[in-house]
């Protein structure tokens, strides 16, 4: 099957590209993971003027309209130029959890907000756990006199710098085994009783560790835990887009390293061991792209469509992280400095691999789903 973009996605395409071209010249990311946030504000502000945040919503609440597709669209492209803006952690995730279980008062208050840049939400849900397990949730929601409040530890929440509130996952008391009894919370980032302790992932960008003492509960998503794992399939499948613009940025710079690099008066390029290397590169990007169109065709179906999306994560989370060390070597020792993008980029995969689910568990899951 031959895939093409339309006119209208390579439109978006070259508006996301330009932006990069325009706001990240050489050695300027560096500076923008060095802000508090992880990120520039201002080049947030203006990825959402461009309308970028509101492509992947439906018209009826104030998005573009637009399809899976063009969302992968623009989070290739946005891999492709290295962004340092935590579009995955505060758009995708969060908006596709309201998208998919907010009330329809819940949709039009935060949704707008979302794709206006003017709210970041971190989803805070990983606890301590084996096998990356999503029901795994031991922070418990309790009522009193002064409405709901949580108690709990969240080992790491992504895309936490400069968040104003958190969608907290947590269990009702008595109920350990029910997936079922896991709610999500809104909860202020400034609310009494949240302790955010921010580190950095290798990537550069600002997570934290979150221990909520009886914070109070702004209100609650009507959500169940189903809509969740629909919104992590989403967010897998923009973590995957991500990470084959990232792939495609590691094999053109390794093409054309090795095309000039010279080695015994040849260049690199013409011994054949590295052809037949960097041929295997190539079919493992083609590879992860045909297994990405794959899920997004099949996401949404009442079958199949959560193991294709398992097949996918598995199978482009080994390919990126092989991908990247084998540029690094191809690279010899320049692979691994600053000064290079190569490096900058094996590190956001290696973020990406692992993020709800890294190569091994999503094979067990897709094992589990295809049964």
């Amino acid at each position: 099957m031959q895939f093409t973009l339309s006119d209208e996605q390579l439109m978006l395409q070259a508006l996301v590209e330009r932006f990069l071209k325009d706001r990240y010249p050489p050695g300027k990311r560096a500076s923008y993971r060095a802000a508090p946030s992880g990120y520039s504000s201002s080049n947030w502000a203006q990825l959402a003027d461009l309308g970028v945040f509101a492509a992947p919503f439906p018209a009826e609440h104030g998005g573009l309209g637009a399809g899976p597709m063009e969302s992968i669209v623009v989070m290739e492209a946005l891999g492709r130029g290295l962004a340092a803006e935590p579009v995955l952690e505060q758009i995708v995730l969060p908006g596709r959890l309201i998208l998919h279980s907010g009330s329809a008062a819940q949709r039009r208050r935060w949704l707008p907000q979302i794709m206006a840049g003017e709210r970041h939400l971190s989803v805070a849900h990983i606890e301590q756990a084996e096998s990356f397990d999503l029901t795994h949730v031991n922070a418990v929601v309790q009522s009193g006199a002064a409405g709901m409040q949580i108690s709990g530890e969240k080992t790491m929440v992504p895309g936490s710098g400069g968040a104003d509130e958190f969608i907290v996952s947590a269990r009702e008391p008595g109920r350990a085994d029910d997936p079922d009894a896991i709610g999500f919370y809104l909860v202020r980032a400034d609310a009494p009783g949240v302790e955010a302790r921010p580190f950095r992932l290798v990537d550069g960008s600002v997570a934290c560790q979150l221990s909520l003492h009886g914070a109070s509960v702004t209100e609650k998503l009507d959500c169940d835990f189903r809509a969740f794992a629909q919104a992590v399939d989403d967010a897998r499948i923009a973590a995957c887009a991500e990470m084959i613009g990232i792939m495609s940025v590691l094999l053109e710079a390794t093409l054309d390293y090795v095309r000039n690099r010279k080695q015994f008066g040849a260049a690199l390029g013409s011994f054949q061991v590295i052809q037949h290397r960097l041929a295997d590169l190539y079919v493992l990007l083609e590879q992860s792209r045909s297994h990405l169109y794959r899920a997004v065709l099949s996401a949404h179906k009442p079958h199949g469509g959560a193991a294709a999306v398992a097949g996918m994560k598995s199978y482009i989370s080994a390919a990126a992280v092989q991908m990247g060390e084998q540029c690094i070597h191809l690279h010899g020792g320049m692979g691994t400095t600053d000064e290079l993008a190569i490096g900058h980029c094996h590190k956001r995969l290696l973020v990406l691999a692992t993020m709800f689910g890294d190569a091994d568990s999503e094979l067990q899951r897709f094992t589990r789903l295809s049964a």
